[in-house]
Protein backbone atom coordinates (compact mmCIF):
# COMPACT_ATOMS: atom_id res chain seq x y z
CA UNK A 1 0.00 0.00 0.00
CA UNK A 2 1.58 3.57 -0.99
CA UNK A 3 1.08 6.61 1.09
CA UNK A 4 -1.62 7.73 -0.55
CA UNK A 5 -3.93 4.99 0.47
CA UNK A 6 -2.54 4.74 3.44
CA UNK A 7 -3.27 8.96 4.04
CA UNK A 8 -6.59 8.07 2.00
CA UNK A 9 -7.37 5.53 4.39
CA UNK A 10 -6.55 7.38 8.06
CA UNK A 11 -8.37 10.53 6.38
CA UNK A 12 -11.53 8.54 6.30
CA UNK A 13 -11.37 7.02 9.59
CA UNK A 14 -10.66 10.36 11.15
CA UNK A 15 -13.56 11.91 9.04
CA UNK A 16 -15.99 9.13 10.56
CA UNK A 17 -14.36 9.57 14.18
CA UNK A 18 -15.29 13.24 14.01
CA UNK A 19 -18.80 12.65 12.38
CA UNK A 20 -19.75 9.75 15.14
CA UNK A 21 -18.84 12.29 17.83
CA UNK A 22 -20.85 15.14 16.62
CA UNK A 23 -23.68 12.98 16.25
CA UNK A 24 -23.30 11.56 19.54
CA UNK A 25 -22.72 15.05 21.00
CA UNK A 26 -26.28 15.83 19.54
CA UNK A 27 -28.06 12.44 20.99
CA UNK A 28 -26.15 13.49 24.32
CA UNK A 29 -27.89 17.52 23.87
CA UNK A 30 -31.06 15.95 22.81
CA UNK A 31 -31.72 13.21 25.73
CA UNK A 32 -31.32 16.53 28.17
CA UNK A 33 -33.54 18.33 26.20
CA UNK A 34 -36.25 15.23 26.75
CA UNK A 35 -35.68 15.50 30.60
CA UNK A 36 -35.08 11.59 30.61
CA UNK A 37 -35.23 9.73 33.80
CA UNK A 38 -31.34 9.65 35.17
CA UNK A 39 -31.32 5.82 34.83
CA UNK A 40 -32.48 6.26 31.43
CA UNK A 41 -29.82 8.81 30.41
CA UNK A 42 -26.65 6.89 32.22
CA UNK A 43 -28.16 3.74 30.31
CA UNK A 44 -28.12 5.34 26.96
CA UNK A 45 -24.81 7.38 27.67
CA UNK A 46 -23.19 4.23 28.43
CA UNK A 47 -24.48 2.39 24.86
CA UNK A 48 -23.61 5.55 22.74
CA UNK A 49 -20.03 5.69 24.69
CA UNK A 50 -19.11 2.04 24.49
CA UNK A 51 -20.89 1.29 21.02
CA UNK A 52 -21.27 5.02 19.14
CA UNK A 53 -21.34 3.33 15.85
CA UNK A 54 -24.79 1.20 17.33
CA UNK A 55 -25.51 3.45 20.27
CA UNK A 56 -26.39 6.59 18.21
CA UNK A 57 -28.64 4.40 15.46
CA UNK A 58 -30.32 2.60 17.97
CA UNK A 59 -31.37 6.00 20.15
CA UNK A 60 -32.15 7.38 16.84
CA UNK A 61 -34.97 4.90 16.52
CA UNK A 62 -35.90 3.96 19.73
CA UNK A 63 -35.53 8.23 21.57
CA UNK A 64 -38.47 10.63 22.11
CA UNK A 65 -41.33 11.03 24.39
CA UNK A 66 -43.55 13.53 24.44
CA UNK A 67 -41.93 16.30 22.67
CA UNK A 68 -41.25 14.44 19.75
CA UNK A 69 -42.93 15.84 16.28
CA UNK A 70 -44.35 12.76 15.49
CA UNK A 71 -46.43 12.70 18.61
CA UNK A 72 -46.92 16.67 18.72
CA UNK A 73 -49.11 15.77 15.60
CA UNK A 74 -51.52 13.17 18.00
CA UNK A 75 -53.83 15.73 19.87
CA UNK A 76 -53.40 15.46 23.66
CA UNK A 77 -56.03 13.58 25.38
CA UNK A 78 -58.35 15.78 27.40
CA UNK A 79 -61.31 13.61 29.02
CA UNK A 80 -64.40 15.34 29.02
CA UNK A 81 -65.90 16.24 32.73
CA UNK A 82 -68.90 15.06 34.03
CA UNK A 83 -70.21 14.58 36.97
CA UNK A 84 -67.43 14.60 38.76
CA UNK A 85 -67.72 13.82 42.43
CA UNK A 86 -63.97 14.59 43.50
CA UNK A 87 -65.01 16.87 45.99
CA UNK A 88 -67.67 14.57 47.54
CA UNK A 89 -64.57 11.94 47.26
CA UNK A 90 -62.19 14.50 48.63
CA UNK A 91 -59.49 11.91 47.78
CA UNK A 92 -55.56 13.53 47.93
CA UNK A 93 -54.47 11.21 45.12
CA UNK A 94 -58.21 12.53 43.22
CA UNK A 95 -56.90 15.64 42.98
CA UNK A 96 -53.17 15.53 42.27
CA UNK A 97 -54.97 13.84 38.89
CA UNK A 98 -57.42 16.26 38.50
CA UNK A 99 -54.56 19.02 38.72
CA UNK A 100 -52.83 17.08 36.15
CA UNK A 101 -55.29 17.79 33.94
CA UNK A 102 -57.36 14.44 34.60
CA UNK A 103 -60.70 14.27 34.36
CA UNK A 104 -62.10 13.45 38.05
CA UNK A 105 -63.60 10.22 39.06
CA UNK A 106 -67.33 9.64 38.64
CA UNK A 107 -69.86 7.59 39.99
CA UNK A 108 -72.69 5.49 38.99
CA UNK A 109 -70.60 2.94 37.99
CA UNK A 110 -71.19 -0.98 38.15
CA UNK A 111 -68.05 -2.86 38.45
CA UNK A 112 -67.42 -6.22 37.81
CA UNK A 113 -63.75 -7.73 38.15
CA UNK A 114 -62.93 -10.89 35.83
CA UNK A 115 -60.57 -12.77 37.49
CA UNK A 116 -59.11 -15.48 34.55
CA UNK A 117 -59.32 -15.35 31.06
CA UNK A 118 -62.29 -17.85 31.13
CA UNK A 119 -64.19 -15.18 33.25
CA UNK A 120 -62.89 -12.52 30.88
CA UNK A 121 -64.02 -14.39 27.41
CA UNK A 122 -67.18 -15.34 28.00
CA UNK A 123 -67.92 -11.57 29.16
CA UNK A 124 -66.63 -10.62 26.02
CA UNK A 125 -68.54 -12.59 23.67
CA UNK A 126 -71.44 -12.05 25.73
CA UNK A 127 -71.12 -8.12 25.26
CA UNK A 128 -69.99 -8.56 21.52
CA UNK A 129 -73.14 -10.58 20.84
CA UNK A 130 -75.47 -7.88 22.92
CA UNK A 131 -73.80 -5.03 21.29
CA UNK A 132 -76.68 -2.94 19.42
CA UNK A 133 -74.97 0.52 17.89
CA UNK A 134 -70.89 0.47 18.58
CA UNK A 135 -67.96 -1.76 19.06
CA UNK A 136 -64.63 -0.40 19.09
CA UNK A 137 -61.81 -2.72 20.57
CA UNK A 138 -58.05 -1.12 21.19
CA UNK A 139 -55.26 -4.29 22.18
CA UNK A 140 -51.62 -4.48 21.76
CA UNK A 141 -51.75 -8.36 20.91
CA UNK A 142 -54.14 -9.81 18.38
CA UNK A 143 -52.97 -13.44 17.57
CA UNK A 144 -54.23 -15.98 14.89
CA UNK A 145 -55.85 -18.91 17.20
CA UNK A 146 -59.12 -19.99 18.21
CA UNK A 147 -59.98 -17.70 20.45
CA UNK A 148 -59.47 -14.79 17.99
CA UNK A 149 -61.04 -16.62 15.30
CA UNK A 150 -64.42 -16.91 17.47
CA UNK A 151 -64.62 -12.84 18.28
CA UNK A 152 -63.40 -12.06 14.71
CA UNK A 153 -66.47 -14.36 13.54
CA UNK A 154 -69.07 -12.39 15.98
CA UNK A 155 -67.17 -9.01 15.08
CA UNK A 156 -68.35 -9.43 11.04
CA UNK A 157 -72.09 -10.95 11.90
CA UNK A 158 -72.46 -7.88 13.93
CA UNK A 159 -71.12 -5.32 11.54
CA UNK A 160 -73.22 -7.26 8.68
CA UNK A 161 -75.98 -5.86 11.33
CA UNK A 162 -74.89 -2.42 11.19
CA UNK A 163 -73.51 -2.54 14.49
CA UNK A 164 -70.25 0.66 13.81
CA UNK A 165 -66.88 -2.09 14.47
CA UNK A 166 -63.88 -0.55 14.85
CA UNK A 167 -60.22 -2.84 15.71
CA UNK A 168 -57.18 -0.65 16.25
CA UNK A 169 -53.73 -2.84 16.79
CA UNK A 170 -50.62 -2.34 17.97
CA UNK A 171 -47.70 -2.81 14.99
CA UNK A 172 -45.29 -4.03 17.21
CA UNK A 173 -47.63 -6.15 19.20
CA UNK A 174 -48.78 -7.78 16.20
CA UNK A 175 -46.30 -7.81 13.42
CA UNK A 176 -47.21 -11.07 12.46
CA UNK A 177 -50.69 -10.16 12.12
CA UNK A 178 -49.97 -7.31 10.41
CA UNK A 179 -47.73 -8.93 7.77
CA UNK A 180 -51.01 -11.50 6.96
CA UNK A 181 -54.02 -9.98 7.83
CA UNK A 182 -56.42 -12.17 6.44
CA UNK A 183 -58.77 -13.26 9.16
CA UNK A 184 -59.21 -9.69 9.16
CA UNK A 185 -60.12 -8.93 5.58
CA UNK A 186 -63.57 -10.30 5.61
CA UNK A 187 -63.94 -7.66 8.49
CA UNK A 188 -63.47 -4.87 6.42
CA UNK A 189 -65.75 -6.58 4.05
CA UNK A 190 -68.29 -6.84 6.43
CA UNK A 191 -68.73 -3.32 6.31
CA UNK A 192 -66.25 -3.15 9.64
CA UNK A 193 -62.82 -1.77 9.88
CA UNK A 194 -59.43 -2.67 11.62
CA UNK A 195 -56.00 -0.57 11.31
CA UNK A 196 -52.60 -1.00 13.12
CA UNK A 197 -51.36 1.66 14.95
CA UNK A 198 -48.31 3.71 13.73
CA UNK A 199 -47.38 0.97 11.47
CA UNK A 200 -43.76 -0.05 11.08
CA UNK A 201 -44.45 -1.42 7.60
CA UNK A 202 -46.63 1.41 6.44
CA UNK A 203 -44.75 4.08 7.86
CA UNK A 204 -40.86 2.71 8.63
CA UNK A 205 -39.56 6.60 8.78
CA UNK A 206 -42.32 8.06 10.80
CA UNK A 207 -43.29 5.00 13.35
CA UNK A 208 -41.44 4.78 16.41
CA UNK A 209 -40.94 1.89 17.56
CA UNK A 210 -40.86 2.52 21.45
CA UNK A 211 -43.69 4.30 21.84
CA UNK A 212 -46.44 1.46 21.15
CA UNK A 213 -50.16 1.45 22.14
CA UNK A 214 -50.22 -0.87 24.97
CA UNK A 215 -53.49 -0.03 26.05
CA UNK A 216 -56.63 -2.84 26.09
CA UNK A 217 -60.05 -2.28 26.04
CA UNK A 218 -63.24 -3.36 24.24
CA UNK A 219 -66.06 -0.70 24.24
CA UNK A 220 -69.64 -1.54 23.78
CA UNK A 221 -72.31 1.14 22.91
CA UNK A 222 -70.16 3.69 24.30
CA UNK A 223 -71.72 2.27 27.94
CA UNK A 224 -69.81 -0.73 28.94
CA UNK A 225 -65.88 -1.58 28.62
CA UNK A 226 -63.41 -4.05 29.38
CA UNK A 227 -59.98 -3.52 30.13
CA UNK A 228 -57.50 -4.72 32.09
CA UNK A 229 -54.09 -6.40 31.44
CA UNK A 230 -55.12 -9.19 28.73
CA UNK A 231 -54.79 -9.16 24.88
CA UNK A 232 -56.96 -10.98 22.52
CA UNK A 233 -55.07 -14.52 22.08
CA UNK A 234 -55.50 -17.70 23.60
CA UNK A 235 -52.65 -16.87 26.51
CA UNK A 236 -54.76 -14.58 27.58
CA UNK A 237 -58.49 -15.26 27.04
CA UNK A 238 -59.90 -18.44 26.46
CA UNK A 239 -63.44 -20.55 26.18
CA UNK A 240 -61.77 -22.78 28.51
CA UNK A 241 -59.38 -23.59 30.78
CA UNK A 242 -55.75 -24.57 29.49
CA UNK A 243 -52.15 -25.34 30.75
CA UNK A 244 -50.48 -22.60 28.80
CA UNK A 245 -52.97 -20.10 29.86
CA UNK A 246 -51.01 -17.62 31.81
CA UNK A 247 -52.85 -15.76 35.17
CA UNK A 248 -54.39 -12.41 34.24
CA UNK A 249 -56.79 -9.92 35.42
CA UNK A 250 -59.32 -7.86 33.86
CA UNK A 251 -62.47 -5.40 34.78
CA UNK A 252 -65.74 -4.70 33.73
CA UNK A 253 -67.11 -1.37 34.08
CA UNK A 254 -70.79 -0.59 33.42
CA UNK A 255 -71.57 3.25 33.15
CA UNK A 256 -70.50 6.65 33.27
CA UNK A 257 -66.73 5.82 33.33
CA UNK A 258 -66.77 3.68 30.32
CA UNK A 259 -67.79 6.94 28.06
CA UNK A 260 -64.23 7.84 29.40
CA UNK A 261 -62.76 4.85 27.52
CA UNK A 262 -64.35 5.47 24.33
CA UNK A 263 -63.28 9.31 24.16
CA UNK A 264 -59.65 7.58 25.06
CA UNK A 265 -60.12 5.23 21.82
CA UNK A 266 -61.86 8.17 19.58
CA UNK A 267 -58.35 10.22 19.92
CA UNK A 268 -56.19 6.81 19.06
CA UNK A 269 -58.87 6.10 16.23
CA UNK A 270 -58.68 9.90 15.02
CA UNK A 271 -54.86 9.98 14.91
CA UNK A 272 -54.22 6.51 12.79
CA UNK A 273 -56.77 7.42 10.63
CA UNK A 274 -58.17 10.69 10.34
CA UNK A 275 -61.41 9.96 10.93
CA UNK A 276 -63.47 11.57 13.84
CA UNK A 277 -65.71 9.31 15.79
CA UNK A 278 -68.82 10.53 16.61
CA UNK A 279 -69.08 11.57 20.51
CA UNK A 280 -72.49 12.52 20.80
CA UNK A 281 -73.25 9.82 23.53
CA UNK A 282 -76.19 9.87 25.56
CA UNK A 283 -75.18 10.71 28.94
CA UNK A 284 -76.65 7.91 31.02
CA UNK A 285 -79.59 8.62 33.33
CA UNK A 286 -79.71 6.79 37.09
CA UNK A 287 -79.52 3.68 36.88
CA UNK A 288 -79.30 0.99 39.70
CA UNK A 289 -75.65 0.27 39.66
CA UNK A 290 -73.47 -0.18 42.71
CA UNK A 291 -72.15 3.25 42.66
CA UNK A 292 -68.82 2.38 42.04
CA UNK A 293 -66.62 5.45 41.83
CA UNK A 294 -63.74 5.27 38.88
CA UNK A 295 -61.44 7.64 37.57
CA UNK A 296 -59.96 6.83 33.91
CA UNK A 297 -56.53 7.81 33.61
CA UNK A 298 -54.73 7.72 30.21
CA UNK A 299 -51.37 7.99 30.06
CA UNK A 300 -48.43 7.98 27.24
CA UNK A 301 -47.33 10.50 24.82
CA UNK A 302 -49.93 11.79 24.24
CA UNK A 303 -50.87 13.01 27.82
CA UNK A 304 -49.55 16.54 28.75
CA UNK A 305 -48.12 15.21 32.08
CA UNK A 306 -46.60 12.07 33.48
CA UNK A 307 -50.26 11.87 36.02
CA UNK A 308 -50.07 8.62 36.31
CA UNK A 309 -46.51 7.85 37.30
CA UNK A 310 -46.98 11.26 39.95
CA UNK A 311 -50.27 9.43 41.54
CA UNK A 312 -48.42 6.20 42.02
CA UNK A 313 -45.62 7.73 43.21
CA UNK A 314 -47.37 10.00 45.87
CA UNK A 315 -50.25 7.17 46.97
CA UNK A 316 -46.76 5.35 48.00
CA UNK A 317 -46.03 7.89 50.03
CA UNK A 318 -49.30 8.61 51.53
CA UNK A 319 -49.77 4.54 52.02
CA UNK A 320 -50.18 3.62 55.63
CA UNK A 321 -50.95 0.25 55.89
CA UNK A 322 -50.72 -1.45 52.85
CA UNK A 323 -48.69 -1.37 49.19
CA UNK A 324 -49.17 -4.76 47.38
CA UNK A 325 -47.91 -4.77 43.34
CA UNK A 326 -48.71 -6.88 41.02
CA UNK A 327 -47.12 -6.48 37.61
CA UNK A 328 -45.21 -9.20 35.32
CA UNK A 329 -42.57 -7.19 34.65
CA UNK A 330 -41.02 -4.91 37.53
CA UNK A 331 -38.12 -2.30 36.32
CA UNK A 332 -38.78 0.60 38.93
CA UNK A 333 -37.05 4.19 38.68
CA UNK A 334 -35.19 5.44 41.51
CA UNK A 335 -37.85 7.77 42.76
CA UNK A 336 -40.11 4.83 43.11
CA UNK A 337 -37.85 2.53 44.44
CA UNK A 338 -36.52 5.09 47.17
CA UNK A 339 -40.22 5.50 48.07
CA UNK A 340 -41.30 1.77 48.53
CA UNK A 341 -38.09 1.58 50.56
CA UNK A 342 -39.08 4.52 53.36
CA UNK A 343 -42.35 2.97 52.96
CA UNK A 344 -41.43 0.11 54.96
CA UNK A 345 -39.56 1.86 56.58
CA UNK A 346 -42.80 3.49 57.84
CA UNK A 347 -44.31 0.09 58.75
CA UNK A 348 -46.20 0.03 55.70
CA UNK A 349 -47.29 -4.03 54.18
CA UNK A 350 -44.97 -3.65 51.08
CA UNK A 351 -45.14 -6.66 48.63
CA UNK A 352 -44.11 -7.48 45.14
CA UNK A 353 -46.23 -10.25 43.16
CA UNK A 354 -44.40 -10.68 39.99
CA UNK A 355 -43.43 -13.55 37.42
CA UNK A 356 -41.03 -16.18 38.50
CA UNK A 357 -40.75 -16.54 35.48
CA UNK A 358 -41.48 -14.05 32.56
CA UNK A 359 -41.35 -14.35 28.93
CA UNK A 360 -38.81 -12.01 28.73
CA UNK A 361 -36.09 -13.02 29.68
CA UNK A 362 -33.61 -10.18 29.86
CA UNK A 363 -36.40 -8.25 32.12
CA UNK A 364 -35.91 -11.12 34.40
CA UNK A 365 -32.48 -10.93 34.58
CA UNK A 366 -32.63 -7.29 34.69
CA UNK A 367 -35.38 -6.67 37.74
CA UNK A 368 -33.38 -9.38 39.71
CA UNK A 369 -30.89 -6.31 40.91
CA UNK A 370 -34.47 -4.19 42.12
CA UNK A 371 -36.19 -6.87 43.29
CA UNK A 372 -32.58 -7.58 45.79
CA UNK A 373 -32.43 -4.51 46.76
CA UNK A 374 -35.95 -4.55 48.18
CA UNK A 375 -35.62 -7.52 49.68
CA UNK A 376 -33.03 -6.57 51.36
CA UNK A 377 -34.49 -3.90 53.11
CA UNK A 378 -37.10 -6.75 54.22
CA UNK A 379 -39.78 -6.02 51.63
CA UNK A 380 -41.41 -9.33 50.50
CA UNK A 381 -41.14 -10.29 47.42
CA UNK A 382 -43.97 -13.20 45.62
CA UNK A 383 -42.72 -14.94 42.96
CA UNK A 384 -45.44 -16.63 41.02
CA UNK A 385 -43.98 -19.63 40.04
CA UNK A 386 -47.30 -21.78 38.63
CA UNK A 387 -48.31 -19.65 35.73
CA UNK A 388 -46.59 -16.54 33.98
CA UNK A 389 -48.71 -14.06 35.78
CA UNK A 390 -49.72 -11.06 33.42
CA UNK A 391 -51.85 -9.29 35.62
CA UNK A 392 -51.28 -5.49 36.64
CA UNK A 393 -52.85 -4.38 39.50
CA UNK A 394 -51.95 -2.15 42.80
CA UNK A 395 -53.66 -2.32 45.82
CA UNK A 396 -52.86 0.83 48.72
CA UNK A 397 -54.63 1.85 51.56
CA UNK A 398 -57.95 3.44 50.03
CA UNK A 399 -57.24 2.88 46.17
CA UNK A 400 -56.98 -0.54 43.96
CA UNK A 401 -55.56 0.57 39.96
CA UNK A 402 -55.82 -1.73 37.66
CA UNK A 403 -54.94 -1.20 33.92
CA UNK A 404 -52.74 -2.13 31.01
CA UNK A 405 -49.62 -0.28 32.89
CA UNK A 406 -46.23 -2.41 34.28
CA UNK A 407 -45.06 -1.51 37.03
CA UNK A 408 -41.65 -0.40 34.64
CA UNK A 409 -40.42 2.63 33.11
CA UNK A 410 -41.81 1.87 29.32
CA UNK A 411 -45.10 1.77 30.97
CA UNK A 412 -45.01 5.22 32.96
CA UNK A 413 -42.73 7.01 30.21
CA UNK A 414 -43.36 5.60 27.05
CA UNK A 415 -46.35 3.54 26.33
CA UNK A 416 -49.56 4.57 25.45
CA UNK A 417 -51.60 2.55 28.43
CA UNK A 418 -54.78 2.94 30.14
CA UNK A 419 -55.49 2.64 33.68
CA UNK A 420 -58.87 2.90 36.16
CA UNK A 421 -58.47 4.03 40.09
CA UNK A 422 -60.75 2.53 42.08
CA UNK A 423 -61.95 4.33 45.22
CA UNK A 424 -65.22 2.16 46.18
CA UNK A 425 -64.18 -0.24 49.39
CA UNK A 426 -66.15 -2.62 47.80
CA UNK A 427 -63.82 -2.84 44.22
CA UNK A 428 -60.79 -2.23 46.46
CA UNK A 429 -61.97 -5.63 48.86
CA UNK A 430 -62.42 -7.15 45.11
CA UNK A 431 -58.88 -6.76 44.40
CA UNK A 432 -57.69 -7.75 47.63
CA UNK A 433 -59.11 -11.01 47.91
CA UNK A 434 -58.12 -11.65 43.97
CA UNK A 435 -54.18 -10.77 45.09
CA UNK A 436 -54.44 -12.99 48.41
CA UNK A 437 -55.81 -15.73 45.96
CA UNK A 438 -51.94 -15.40 44.55
CA UNK A 439 -50.33 -16.06 47.59
CA UNK A 440 -50.23 -20.06 47.95
CA UNK A 441 -48.69 -19.71 44.57
CA UNK A 442 -45.33 -17.87 44.97
CA UNK A 443 -41.98 -18.44 46.38
CA UNK A 444 -41.25 -15.89 48.93
CA UNK A 445 -37.15 -13.89 48.71
CA UNK A 446 -34.73 -13.56 46.42
CA UNK A 447 -32.45 -16.62 46.41
CA UNK A 448 -28.67 -15.27 47.36
CA UNK A 449 -25.93 -14.94 44.94
CA UNK A 450 -21.85 -14.83 44.49
CA UNK A 451 -20.07 -11.35 43.84
CA UNK A 452 -20.33 -12.50 39.89
CA UNK A 453 -23.89 -13.09 40.15
CA UNK A 454 -24.43 -9.48 41.72
CA UNK A 455 -21.97 -7.76 39.06
CA UNK A 456 -24.61 -9.82 36.43
CA UNK A 457 -27.74 -8.53 37.77
CA UNK A 458 -26.35 -4.88 38.38
CA UNK A 459 -24.87 -4.40 34.14
CA UNK A 460 -28.26 -5.79 33.57
CA UNK A 461 -29.87 -3.28 35.71
CA UNK A 462 -27.63 -0.25 34.49
CA UNK A 463 -29.42 -1.15 30.86
CA UNK A 464 -32.86 -1.59 31.91
CA UNK A 465 -34.19 1.52 31.48
CA UNK A 466 -33.95 1.27 27.85
CA UNK A 467 -34.94 -2.66 27.21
Amino acid sequence: MDFHKIWHTLTTINAVTIITFILAFAAIAHMLSQRHKPSSMIAWFVIILAVPYIGIPLYIIFSGRKIDKIIKSKKRIELKRFYEVGDYLNSPIEKLLRANSIAGAVGENEVTLCKDGVEAYKNIIKMLKNAKESIYITTYILKKDETTKNIVEILIKKAKEGVEVKLLIDSIGSFKLELNPDILKPLKEAGGDFVFFMSVFKKPITSKLNLRNHRKMIIVDKKIVLSGGMNIAKEYISYKYHKNMWVDLSFIIKGRAAMHYFEIFKFDWEFETGEVLRSDFKVLPKLKFDGSIVQVVPSGPDVERDALYEAVLAEIFLAKNRIWIVSPYFIPDESLLDALIVAKHKGVDVKIITAKISDHFFLDVARRGYLRELFNENIEILLYKSKMIHAKAMLFDDIAIMGSSNFDIRSFFYNFEAVSFFYSKKDIESVKAWIESLFKECDRGIKPTNRIGILYENIFKLMAPVL
